[in-house]
């Protein structure tokens, strides 16, 4: 992909660009959007756990707690909904002239990595608000969201090259968002739930990668090694297999779209 890319960088980022000013023209708030939703549904959240269910997540305040969880899941599912309808609304583009089609979803993802970014200077301050003391344990965010990153391109590549042929693709994007969601430990911690049920989320490399980002960062916890070599080595070989099959693929876009 590298080597693809590299000849037509300036188109990347000229599609970068035109999205991220896509999304916040004629905004009121602009950008502050990349803050609101993870915000608002960790207040919702707060407030569910707090005076409705009542009950513990974590040994940190739930402030924190659901926004450490709700930040790596908002660039997930952002980059989902910019990338997979990317190539069908840029149909003009793939029949007439010749580019990388896989310039397309990144450029939502990239856009939703900007949104990452805004997101993250409000949980530095939710950290010193609460006054969360963090270690260098907290360093292990990096690779984890590369984790997170690759990943997210893997299945972005995979449905909206699958999307070109089958439209329903898009239309089960929200409800496969949804059931995603609740797979993945945003709102809860797996540290409280049974073993048996953990196999079976494991499945889900976000639950590793949302889990653990939490850890490093809220509890100074490690990472354990080998999960993380298996689980990079899982999101290694099905980015690989996404990739190679949206360039098999990419060939008849033109014709089928």
């Amino acid at each position: 992909m590298l080597k693809r890319l590299i000849q037509f960088r300036d188109l990347l980022i000229i599609f970068t660009w035109r999205e991220f000013i896509i999304r916040y023209k004629q905004s009121m708030i602009g950008i502050f959007w990349a803050i609101l939703q993870p915000l608002s549904l960790m207040l919702l959240f707060t407030f569910i756990f707090s005076y409705i269910l009542k009950m513990e997540v974590s040994g940190v305040a739930y402030p924190v707690f659901f926004y450490a969880g709700l930040l790596p899941w908002t660039f997930f599912s952002s980059a989902l909904n910019y990338s997979i309808p990317s190539l069908t609304n840029h149909y003009n583009l793939i029949t007439k002239i010749y580019f990388p089609r896989e310039i397309l979803p990144l450029s939502g993802i990239l856009v939703a990595f900007v949104d990452f970014l805004i997101a993250s200077l409000f949980f530095v301050l939710l950290l010193f608000i609460y006054k969360v003391n963090i270690s260098l344990t907290g360093l292990w965010v990096i690779p984890l969201f590369v984790m997170l990153f690759v990943f997210t391109i893997a299945v972005s590549l995979f449905l909206s090259g699958l999307n070109v042929y089958y439209r329903d693709v898009k239309l089960a994007t929200s409800f496969l968002i949804q059931l995603w969601f609740f797979a993945s430990p945003v709102i809860y911690s797996i540290d409280k739930i049974d073993m048996k049920l953990k196999v079976f989320l494991f499945l889900n490399p976000l639950t590793f990668i949302i889990e653990n980002m939490r850890r490093v960062i809220l509890e100074g916890r490690t990472v354990v090694l080998w999960q993380f070599l298996l689980v990079s080595l899982l999101i290694m070989v099905f980015y690989i297999a996404a990739y190679r099959f949206f360039i098999r693929i990419e060939r008849a876009f033109a014709d089928v779209i």
